[in-house]
C-alpha cells in the first residue's frame, strides 16, 4: 500500500518543487525500473515486445499533445501531421546525409517545431472550435505537401526506406533490441515533461489554460507562451515520428493520417 510517511514535511521551496518529494517516490521509480528493464524483457515474447515498442513511441507523441492541450489548453487535430514532418526530416537526414539516429531524430523534432510555430499563429487570434479547424487544415495541407513534393518525400510513392539505427556499432534489428532502444527515450521524454511543467514555462502554460485574461494581467506574455507550447508539442511529435520511421524502416505519409491525430487526442483524454 502506498502511503505518506508521518512526520515528513516540506520545509523549503526546493523540497516542495522536487521531482520526487517523498522517499516512497524514489522507491516506486526503482521498482518500475526493475519491472521494465529486467522483468518484462525476461518474460515477454516478440509479440508483446512489439506492442510495448509501439506504446513507447506513442508515449512520446502523447506527452507532446498533452503539453499543448492538457497544460496550455490549446487544441490540435493535426498532431499526426507534425509526426510526419519529423519522420520525413529524420529520413532525409539519415539517407541523404548519413546522419546517425541521435542527430536525425532531434533534427526531425526541430523541423516539426518550426512548422508548429507557423501552425500555432492562428492560436493568437482564435481558440476552441476555430483553432481545431485551423489545425485540422494544417493536417491536410502537410499531407498534401508531402505527397506532392518528391524532393521531400522521396518520389511518386512518397516513401523513403530507412537504415536501421546503430548504437556503438551494433545494428538494432530484433524487437528486444528495439525495446531497449525505445524505452530509455520514452523515459527521457517523461522526465523532461515532468520538469517542464514544474518550471516557469509550465506554470505559465497552466495559467493560460485556467484563465487567459488573468494570466495576461499578471504579466505573462500569452502570445509567446502559446507559440512556445505549439513548438514544444510539435517537437515531441517530430521525435515520435522519427522514432516510428526508424521502427517501421520506412517514412510514408500514409502512416500519419487524420485518425492517428484523433487517436492521440483519445490517449490524453482517456
Amino acid at each position: 500500500m502506498f502511503h505518506r510517511e508521518s512526520g515528513y514535511f516540506k520545509t523549503t521551496y526546493q523540497s516542495d518543487m522536487a521531482l520526487y518529494p517523498l522517499p516512497i517516490g524514489k522507491m516506486a521509480i526503482a521498482g518500475f525500473a526493475v519491472i521494465f528493464f529486467v522483468i518484462f524483457p525476461a518474460i515477454m515474447d516478440d509479440y508483446y515486445l512489439t506492442l510495448v515498442n509501439l506504446a513507447a513511441i506513442a508515449v512520446v507523441g502523447a506527452l507532446g499533445l498533452n503539453i499543448l492541450l492538457g497544460y496550455c489548453g490549446q487544441i490540435s487535430i493535426g498532431h499526426a501531421a507534425f509526426m510526419s514532418v519529423g519522420a520525413y526530416t529524420a529520413a532525409n537526414f539519415a539517407v541523404h546525409f548519413d546522419f546517425p539516429f541521435w542527430l536525425s531524430i532531434p533534427a526531425g523534432g526541430i523541423m516539426a517545431a518550426v512548422i508548429g510555430l507557423l501552425v500555432g499563429l492562428p492560436s493568437l487570434r482564435v481558440k476552441g472550435l476555430y483553432l481545431a479547424i485551423a489545425t485540422l487544415a494544417a493536417q491536410f495541407i502537410i499531407e498534401w505537401t508531402l505527397n506532392h513534393t518528391p524532393a521531400i518525400s522521396g518520389g511518386v510513392q512518397a516513401s523513403i526506406e530507412m537504415p536501421r539505427p546503430e548504437v556503438f556499432g551494433n545494428v538494432i534489428n530484433t524487437p528486444m533490441e528495439m525495446y531497449f532502444f525505445l524505452l530509455p527515450i520514452s523515459v527521457i521524454a517523461i522526465l523532461a515533461t515532468l520538469n517542464l511543467v514544474r518550471s516557469r514555462i509550465g506554470r505559465a502554460f497552466i495559467a493560460i489554460r485556467d484563465q487567459e485574461i488573468a494570466a495576461e494581467i499578471i504579466g505573462i506574455n500569452v502570445y509567446r507562451y502559446k507559440l512556445l507550447a505549439f513548438a514544444i508539442s510539435s517537437f515531441y511529435a517530430g521525435v515520435a515520428g522519427g522514432l516510428a520511421t526508424y521502427y517501421y524502416g520506412v517514412a510514408n505519409y500514409e502512416a500519419f493520417p487524420l485518425p492517428i491525430s484523433i487517436d492521440y487526442l483519445a490517449m490524453i483524454i482517456i
